[in-house]
């Protein structure tokens, strides 16, 4: 009882708690609105697809469009002629593997007036690291009225530390890289951050934070050779360029050495002790990179992997994995580029017909995704697909496709009124998004076409990992005239006891089921219960993988089945899908 007591006069306690933490909250929020909105420099906030939401004041100020005119649009709005792709790609790449970029740039009024800007942008993520937005603050450089001389060292120094900034470093690295060219020697740079900063500007305060930066970098000057070059990147990120003496060896003595001294504790002036956990990565030229861009990337990526593998570590340039992870970067700019312009960059669609035994019609066709990329080559969706998922673009890239089978099968239906169904793929991230049943009957309205046009076709994974959420949506779907198909039926995820629970049109077999009922009794057994199954429950049946003329009669006792595979068509692209269509037939 006596505890009941105390818990009952400790409420009133609580509840003062929680008003002074909602106290707390909204003052912070209305500290920020303020400084959002009287702040000196522009700032504009984009969603992760580079579409705007926000701007301020001195954006209208500074460019002369107003929140209505930017709103909706994307950064292109104020780019310059001034800077080449190779600029963008790399401003980019580095976003995507750091989530910060900072630097000048020229951008474009209004009025059509070049300005030169200091630009910083920052990337903000969710509790699950999803990206949610980036943040790019603009200090416009054309109001300075200054000397060459106070110029160029507003260029080059960073203000915080003294130290020079990426600036000095790029124009260092091109100084740097041509001498190595010309005597045949290695140049090593390495990028560092303090670690744990974070923490100490949240418990402590900005202008702590900003003392442990200033103390790190008299220890990083103090530790390296006079030849070297020491910059500071951005927040607690640092360079270290090493003009000669760049063997591996004596590179992961300077990085062993440096570690060691930026984890020593720091005594700030409040008595506070301040532990840190450094990482570093180290790239050499011209054996990690071929020129500066690429060196800065290397050495940035070999970082991001010393984090990863846990801090308080060196980790050199792994080359397969930086070569995989820049491919994977340039594959995720390029769908992203896709995705906001609607150029196709060599993205396209191809149908693959399906058969109908025994009457060889054509009954049906399978949109399915290729990629012949520019620069990169043919693509196999197997590895393009992941990086759209991993990145968040799965979702946009599933529209993307759907919107135009959508206005392919109406300009099909101008001269094939008997159109057969189109089979779509539909991704696991697609259920989580509530506005995609409306998004769907909104596209096929707008292309003048009928929701029995299509198929959409979920794999039995996805069935059965999301459930509750596909049964839920597949089942508006279908109510609203769109036909279901379950995918790579029986590869791995028994769907077996929730079938009937599936709002499902048919069956689609994989084609390692075929394989295998070629070669083993048992798999025959199977497949054949399978097209049983599939009979009593009035769901049609598609096997896929047909390639050899033994498959397709082992396929003749089964009675009236649909077939896709080689043996009959590749995919094809969509003017000799056009030509087959007008046909009929095979």
């Amino acid at each position: 009882m006596q505890n009941t007591n105390n818990y009952v006069k400790e409420r009133p306690a609580v509840a003062g708690e929680l008003h002074l933490l909602e106290h707390r909250i909204h003052f912070k929020s209305q500290l920020l609105q303020h400084v959002f909105d009287h702040a000196m420099e522009s700032i504009m906030v984009t969603d992760a697809e580079g579409v705007i939401e926000r701007v301020n004041t001195a954006f209208t100020r500074i460019t002369g469009y107003s929140a209505e005119e930017a709103i909706g649009q994307t950064p292109r709005l104020v780019q310059s002629a001034r800077h080449d792709p190779d600029f963008y790609r790399h401003m980019w790449q580095q976003l995507l593997l750091t989530g910060n970029w900072s630097g000048q740039i020229w951008n474009r009024r209004k009025c059509g007036e070049v300005y030169l800007q200091w630009l910083s942008i920052n990337t903000l993520t969710d509790d699950r690291g999803r990206i949610t937005h980036r943040v790019a603050i603009g200090h416009d450089l054309s109001s300075f009225k200054t000397t060459q001389s106070e110029r160029t060292l507003f260029t080059f120094k960073d203000p915080l530390t003294q130290l020079g900034n990426r600036q000095l470093l790029t124009s260092r690295l091109d100084q740097a890289l041509a001498e190595a060219q010309r005597n045949k020697i290695r140049v090593g740079l390495m990028v560092l951050d303090i670690g744990r900063l974070k923490p100490v500007n949240e418990q402590l305060g900005l202008t702590w934070g900003d003392d442990v930066l200033r103390q790190q970098a008299r220890t990083l000057q103090a530790a390296i050779d006079e030849a070297d070059t020491l910059v500071r990147l951005q927040g607690d990120m640092f360079a270290v360029l090493r003009h000669s003496k760049a063997e591996d060896a004596t590179m992961a003595q300077l990085a062993d050495k440096l570690l060691g001294l930026l984890a020593q504790p720091i005594v700030l002036a409040d008595q506070n002790i301040v532990s840190l956990q450094p990482s570093i990565g180290i790239a050499v030229f011209p054996r990690d990179a071929k020129d500066k861009e690429s060196l800065l990337q290397a050495a940035e990526y070999a970082h991001a992997m010393a984090k990863r593998h846990g801090r308080n570590r060196f980790q050199f340039v792994d080359q397969r994995q930086h070569e995989l992870h820049h491919r994977e970067l340039v594959i995720e700019h390029s769908l992203n580029h896709v995705l906001n312009t609607g150029e196709g960059e060599g993205l396209s669609l191809h149908y693959q017909p399906q058969i109908c035994l025994g009457s060889d019609q054509l009954c049906g066709l399978e949109a399915l995704l290729r990629w012949c990329h520019p620069t990169l080559g043919t693509l196999s969706p197997a590895e393009f697909i992941p990086v759209a998922e991993q990145s968040g673009l799965s979702v946009r890239l599933d529209r993307w496709v759907i919107a135009r089978v959508c206005e392919q099968v109406a300009e099909w239906q101008q001269g094939c009124p008997a159109l057969p169904v189109v089979s779509v793929n539909l991704g696991a991230q697609q259920f989580s998004q509530p506005d995609f049943a409306d998004w769907l009957q909104a596209c096929v309205t707008r292309a003048g076409i009928q929701p029995r046009q299509l198929k959409l076709e979920v794999t039995e994974t996805t069935m059965m990992e999301h459930k509750e959420s596909c049964v839920a949506m597949l089942g508006r779907l279908r109510q609203l005239g769109f036909r279901i198909s379950l995918d790579d039926f029986g590869t791995g995820y028994s769907a077996l006891s929730c079938l009937h629970q599936f709002p499902l049109d048919e069956l689609k077999i994989d084609r390692s089921f075929m394989v295998e009922a070629s070669q083993n009794e048992r798999a025959y057994i199977l497949l054949e219960t399978i097209v049983g199954l599939a009979r009593q429950l009035s769901l049609s049946l598609v096997v896929e993988g047909v390639e050899q003329e033994d498959q397709l009669a082992l396929l003749a006792g089964f009675g009236a089945l649909t077939v896709q595979g080689y043996y009959y068509y590749r995919p094809l692209p969509a003017e000799e899908a056009r030509r087959l269509l007008e046909g009929g037939r095979r």
